[in-house]
């Protein structure tokens, strides 16, 4: 039955991201939303001070491009809150290394290794989807993610659970 469930999901993956490319952003109900989730971002690191209701632990961590699947130096920190590292929803808010405020915002929600949600500019508000493939341990997790339209990323974070 497991089998089968992992099966199901991996279709509907397959099914859903070229999907998700044929409908434009604007259309989408709360696709703009990013900014009203995330924590107030005019603060210097670190930018969360009340974490969300759902939320089970908090990550810090780096930030890169992939060019071909081979990960570049890490270019900006992100931070932000998860539910749970495998099954659950993630936020996080990401700038380059110079920057002591955010500028980008990342939420999507973990499927055991898959992650599937959007990425975009907290300025503009811009955005798109992403999805991604990753991997995790007891401390530690790592993606690499695959925007719609954009470059492809990775996260490498270190993440802590709540006491």
């Amino acid at each position: 039955m497991k089998k089968l469930m992992v099966v199901i999901g991996i279709c509907f993956l397959l099914v859903a991201m070229p999907l998700m490319t044929a409908i434009p952003m604007k259309l989408i109900p709360n696709a703009r939303t990013i900014k009203p989730i995330l924590p107030d971002v005019k603060k210097p690191i670190p930018v969360f001070d009340d974490p969300p209701e759902w939320a089970n632990g908090n990550f810090t961590g780096v930030w890169g491009l992939n060019i071909l699947g081979i990960p570049l130096p890490p270019a900006g920190w992100i931070t932000g809150y998860y539910q749970n590292i495998g099954l659950g929803n993630f936020a996080g808010v990401f700038a380059e290394f110079n920057e002591t405020n955010a500028t980008g915002a990342l939420l999507g929600f973990m499927l055991w290794v898959f992650f599937i949600g959007g990425i975009g500019s907290i300025a503009t508000g811009n955005g798109t989807y992403v999805t991604g493939i990753g991997v995790a341990n007891e401390t530690h997790y790592y993606v690499r993610l695959h925007a719609i339209i954009g470059p492809s990323y990775y996260i490498h974070i270190e993440y802590t659970k709540f006491e």
